[in-house]
Formats: structure tokens, sequence, C-alpha cells
């Protein structure tokens, strides 16, 4: 199941959930769906993984706008690379890669998986009741730069 059909199925099967209001009480529902850099720039990841993040970063827009009449808002975030497994494995095959990603990174390193949960736990707080239909890059200034490296004044 693609990123993108994954999303729109949970969503869709638990709607009925987020507008009890004994399960919220007086505070609204959210959801948080977690996109990728990659679905707002080419990173190198491939199209179709990028093509998929894409997408939900539009179903995440469209749902935010059909759901805020039930008081439910939908936000995503869009990380760029962060220490995991994957990461691991990726960084045995090619062991510069993981020097790359920091180098592309105007913060020169990665993120740590807590520095990803920190935002989206932000999302859901009441301090965002009024954020709904965005797309939170969460990538250390990676996606502000259209070129590898530092820029000169």
């Amino acid at each position: 199941m693609s990123n993108t059909e994954a999303a729109y199925f949970l969503c869709k099967s638990l709607e009925g959930s987020l507008t009890k209001p004994s399960l919220r009480g007086s505070q609204q529902s959210c959801v948080v769906n977690v996109a990728s850099v990659g679905g707002q720039l080419s990173t190198g990841s491939g199209i179709a993984y990028e093509m998929s993040k894409a997408a939900l970063i539009q179903f995440t827009k469209s749902l935010a706008v059909e759901w805020a009449p039930k008081n439910i808002r939908v936000n995503a975030v869009a990380p760029w690379m962060m220490y995991n497994e994957k990461l691991e494995e990726a960084v045995r095959v090619v062991p510069s890669a993981l020097d790359t990603f920091k180098r592309r990174t105007p913060m020169g390193r990665l993120a740590d998986p807590a520095e990803v949960a920190g935002p989206v736990a932000f999302l859901c707080m009441p301090a965002a009741s009024f954020v709904t239909g965005v797309c939170l890059n969460i990538d250390g200034g990676a996606s502000c730069q259209m070129f590898e490296g530092p820029t000169s004044c």
C-alpha cells in the first residue's frame, strides 16, 4: 500500500471517532501525516517515493479544508534525513552518504527522531489550535537552499 493510500484509508476509518465529543472533550481532534521534504523537492529519493509524499501533502491540505467544520485539524510534517535503521543500512552500502547528507543540510547535521517527534506533538497541542492544512518542514534548513553548500554575501 502506498504512502497515500495508507493515510487515506486510516483517516477515513477514524473520521467517526475523531468527531465524537466524548473522545476529545472540548478539544479539537487532529491528524498529523508524515510526508517528506522529498514531497516538495527532488532529493534523490526516487520519483515514486517523492510523488507519493507530494500527494500526501496535497491530501493533508484538502482534508484540512473538508474536516475543518467538523473541528478536526489536519497537518503534515516533512522531515529530511534523520538517524534511523534505514539510514544506517544505506551508510553501510555507501559510507560517504552520511557526509553528503550533512553537507546538504545547512545546520550541518541530521535530525534525531525526537527532533521530529517534538513538532508533531506541537501540532497536536492546543497551542496549535488555529493551525490546519500546513506542512511543517523539519529539515535543518535543507529545503531553503537550491544548491549544495553554503551561501556567501
